[in-house]
């Protein structure tokens, strides 16, 4: 497992070729482009400078997407071959065109609409006041009487009496649980009183329009017909647009895609550096590619194209393609949540596809379950994520082969007993409720095995990047390791053996120098690398005792991880049990109803298991991948490849 090897490339063209370049560079689908600035080492000062052109599509694009959606027309993905615009001018007139076309019949639509709205609105507004007969224009056009209509909250309405003294009244015409709608009418000249009123007591005034006259019943006539005289001439409106739009699709489907790629095209101008009348363009592609954008790219008159290595120039960092087998691809999906390697970085994935299947079939071992979670990755990898289905169906391979071992098929534990017997293998299956103490003790094995793996890995990139601190002193290089793996071996011969392996010697020379070269990494590699002590990393000046109390504490934290990860791998054993004991559940259960229910509560409980158990499973098993294995080894600081491309969309930023 390795990571894809890539080319810097840079193009030079004259300026008028430019749009045609990066068209070609779209349409190779592996070119990642870079900023062509760069920088004269003489000067110090740019020797290029970044196009900055106002880019003028984003107007007519944005200006016929509008249209497409006044006349209903749902945008795609459409061919551009026989699409006559080429200027931002020429989209701009066909969109002036379309307008002066759709103009009138888009306005009678609008206006319709607008006075439905209107009359829809005023229609509610008066639904309340049916027991009013007298017209509506006698009543607001009164001089000397003020009149207000609106809702009143029930429980203001019975406050009205408090104010019998003053000089008006209220006419109730409709309640409901909430509010008594209608009327109150005074003098005018108590208006602003009568108002203040009201308005202390919550009365909500509603605003009859001046078109409702008549009285209730007259002015529900009236507006029911304007709504159907509008609803009309929006129908027929409508229609017009809908045959326009029927007419011009076609051509709007085709000019909005190609103005969708172009606007993409110059908005990567601004990574494109221009001196006097020549572009250059700077990017990356993967070396299996060459000669296919070399076979793009060299037709183009005027152009120059040259590859370099990946590090030819130290301003450009090289994305990173992880490339995996068939096998362990679908991991890879792990390894970008936790994030890329460097270029120059070690690829992990083969190594997480080995430990989460074997994780995974350990702690969720069933050849039943297993089965059904292999055919579920199946159809989920054809159907609906082909990682995530190629996932599964590892997953559930393992699940098979350690429930085989565990003698599990759908939680029934002794059906394959007559089988170990009839092949005269005693030792299976291994039923994990009469084997708890070696699964537990073999679940930190695990854990130990799986650390020091990490730790090893952290050695071989440390030599590989020449950072000898990390391969050497740190509490996952060299020095790590022979601590970790002396106080390891130490307790394992002691406690399990009775082999005492802990004498004076062996504490010195692997437990004590190697935690000293931990507690004095800094200095210790600043003298190899340097030839001079450092208390620092950064070369500051640092006291004796800040360096003591420093490391002290970070070395206690080291120590703690130490414990800490190990332990975590019981988990892995905790699971074997806990999958047991469910489906102990399960069939205590099915032993509690009759023999008609038995294979309902089965299928259910295999379900309930299958779902809850495996997701938390799964989390689990990343939770190990990343905290105890990862951070030892791995630094997820690449930078991921994204070539240039066009990409239709119908939501316009």
């Amino acid at each position: 497992m390795a990571i894809e090897r890539m080319e810097l490339v840079t193009l030079t063209a004259d300026r008028s070729m430019l749009d045609e370049v990066l068209e070609k560079c779209c349409e190779s689908g592996c070119f990642q482009m870079e900023n062509a600035i760069t920088v004269s080492p003489a000067s110090g000062k740019r020797a290029l400078q970044l196009l900055n052109d106002k880019n003028p599509y984003e107007v007519p694009l944005k200006g016929l997407a509008s249209i497409a959606t006044e006349l209903g027309i749902e945008l795609r993905e459409t061919p551009t071959d026989n699409c006559r615009f080429e200027s931002p001018e020429d989209f701009e007139a066909f969109n002036e065109s379309l307008e002066n076309e759709l103009r009138d019949a888009a306005a009678r639509k609008q206006k319709a609409l607008t006075v439905i709205s209107e009359r829809k609105g005023a229609i509610k507004q008066i639904t309340h006041l049916n027991g009013l007969n007298e017209q509506f224009d006698r009543i607001f056009s009164c001089k000397h009487i003020h009149v207000r209509v609106g809702k009143l909250p029930l429980e203001s309405q019975g406050k009205l009496e408090y104010y019998e003294n003053l000089n008006f009244f209220f006419v109730p015409f409709e309640r409901d649980k909430t509010y008594c709608w209608g009327m109150y009418f005074c003098p005018v000249e108590n208006k602003d009183l009568v108002d203040d009123i009201f308005t202390a007591l919550y009365f909500e005034t509603i605003r009859i329009p001046d078109f409702v006259t008549g009285n209730t019943s007259e002015a529900f006539e009236r507006l029911g017909r304007e709504i159907s005289e509008q609803e009309d001439i929006a129908k027929a409106a409508d229609a017009e647009l809908r045959s326009f739009a029927d007419v011009h699709e076609g051509e709007i489907q085709r000019a909005y895609s190609k103005l969708l790629r172009k606007r993409d095209i110059l908005r990567l101008h601004r990574k494109v550096g221009v001196l006097r009348n020549k572009v250059y363009i700077k990017g990356f592609i993967p070396y299996k590619n060459k000669e296919q954008f070399a076979g793009l790219i060299e037709p183009l008159p005027d152009t120059e194209l040259t590859f370099m290595p990946p590090d030819a120039d130290s301003s450009c960092t090289p994305p990173t393609v992880l490339k995996n087998s068939r096998l362990t691809r679908p991991y890879s999906m792990l390894v970008e949540m936790y994030g890329l390697p460097d270029y120059t970085g070690y690829n992990p994935t083969a190594f997480v596809a080995l430990t989460y299947t074997l994780l995974f079939g350990i702690m969720f071992g069933d050849l039943g379950q297993g089965f059904v979670i292999f055919l579920l990755g199946l159809f989920i990898g054809a159907k609906v994520h082909k990682q995530f289905g190629g996932m599964m169906t590892r997953c559930g391979l393992s699940s098979m082969i350690f429930g085989t071992l565990y003698g599990s098929v759908f939680g029934m534990e002794e059906l394959l007993d007559p089988v170990y017997e009839g092949l005269g293998i005693s030792a299976l299956p291994l039923h994990p409720f009469k084997n708890t103490n070696f699964i537990l003790i073999t679940a930190v094995g695990i854990g130990v095995t799986m650390i020091v793996v990490s730790m090893i890995l952290n050695i071989i990139i440390g030599f590989r990047e020449h950072d000898i601190e990390r391969a050497v002193f740190s509490n996952n290089g060299i020095a790590g390791l022979l601590f970790y793996g002396s106080i390891v071996a130490g307790v394992v011969c002691t406690v399990m053996f009775d082999v005492k392996i802990m004498s004076a010697p062996f504490i010195i020379l692997l437990i004590v120098i190697p935690a000293v070269c931990i507690f004095c990494r800094v200095p210790f590699a600043a003298y190899i690398k340097y030839r001079e002590l450092r208390l620092s990393e950064d070369g500051e000046e640092t006291s004796v005792g800040t360096f003591i109390a420093e490391n002290f504490f970070e070395f206690f934290e080291y120590a703690l991880s130490y414990v800490s990860n190990t332990m975590s791998f019981l988990r892995v054993g905790g699971f074997v049990l806990s999958h047991a004991g469910m489906m102990l559940v399960v069939s205590t259960l099915m032993g509690m109803v009759g023999s008609g229910a038995k294979p309902a509560v089965l299928v259910i409980g295999n379900a309930f298991v299958m779902v809850m158990e495996g997701m938390i499973v799964a989390i689990q098993i990343i939770r190990l991948e990343f905290y105890e294995i990862f951070s030892r080894f791995y630094s997820g600081s690449g930078k991921p490849f994204e070539p240039v491309k066009t990409e239709f969309t119908t939501e316009l930023d």
